[in-house]
């Protein structure tokens, strides 16, 4: 994947990312390369910009979803000094974080709207139903995402459908799961929450502090300085949206497959 534009005001330079590992999953340490080379006449040099060099990993992969203006500004204000390189890439991985722990949350939330059902009989939910589910949820997200990306490229992001489908994302379609019965007649929330201790089955479980999620110090105050130089997280968070959902289908589908083995132990 190129970079596409990572030095403002240097059409010539084309940057390339070499490799790319997970930064912020437990037990994988961040790590990558870029090489950028520039053609002056006849002759090539080696050249990086400061952003270009501190881009790193899923940093630079977020970089590159970028819109062209955000590209261009956060170049514009690492060549200014008002921020530095590495106050680009930590923001980045940042907001990644933060798209990931939304993905995280929201899904836990459709995964009970969707099997409200398995919820209802929480103590004989079985191994396979429990996989089944996780799988159908990571499925509907993955359309909706899709969809969401369909629509961007198609300059529909302030339609209708997209603030649908955001909201189907955020775990509250309309109807889902409406054919199964409730965890308890009148929604109680202290009745489901017994349930949930019974016997927890759901694969969307988070560590408490977990760095896949949490935002460390340089990585929140980098985020700061980019907000008071002008930026906009937003921005950078809901164009990390298609990184983080793949992000956390694979912790999900991991923890599913582990919770999976603890049901069968138990007869499950």
């Amino acid at each position: 994947m190129d970079v596409l534009s990572p030095l403002a005001g240097a059409p010539a330079v084309a940057a390339t990312k070499t490799t790319s590992t997970a930064q912020g999953t437990a037990g994988s340490p961040a790590g990558s390369a870029t090489t950028a080379t520039a053609s002056a006449g006849a002759n090539d040099t080696l050249s990086l910009s400061p952003l270009a060099a501190s881009l790193k990993g899923p940093s630079l992969d977020l970089f590159n979803k970028l819109k062209q203006n955000e590209r261009t500004l956060l170049s514009g204000l690492v060549d200014s000094g008002k921020i530095t390189g590495d106050d680009v890439n930590n923001a980045l991985m940042g907001s990644l974080k933060m798209a990931r722990s939304t993905a995280f949350m929201n899904g836990g939330r459709m995964f009970e709207s969707q099997n409200r059902g398995l919820f209802a009989r929480a103590a004989t939910v079985t191994a396979d139903e429990m996989r089944k589910a996780t799988d159908d949820t990571l499925a509907r997200r993955k359309e909706l995402v899709a969809r969401l990306g369909e629509l961007d490229k198609n300059g529909q992001g302030g339609s209708a459908d997209y603030s649908e489908i955001l909201r189907a994302l955020s775990g509250v379609e309309p109807g889902a799961g409406a054919d199964q019965p409730s965890a308890e007649p009148h929604g109680n929330s202290r009745a489901t929450a017994h349930l949930r201790q019974t016997r927890l089955f759901s694969p969307y479980y988070m560590k408490l502090g977990d760095p896949f999620f949490i935002r460390n110090g340089e990585e929140e105050a980098a985020s700061n300085k980019l907000k008071e130089a002008g930026v906009s997280l937003s921005s950078l968070t809901d164009a990390a949206r298609g990184m983080a959902e793949d992000n956390v289908a694979d912790m999900v589908q991991q923890q599913a497959s582990d919770r999976a083995e603890i049901m069968q132990r138990n007869g499950g």
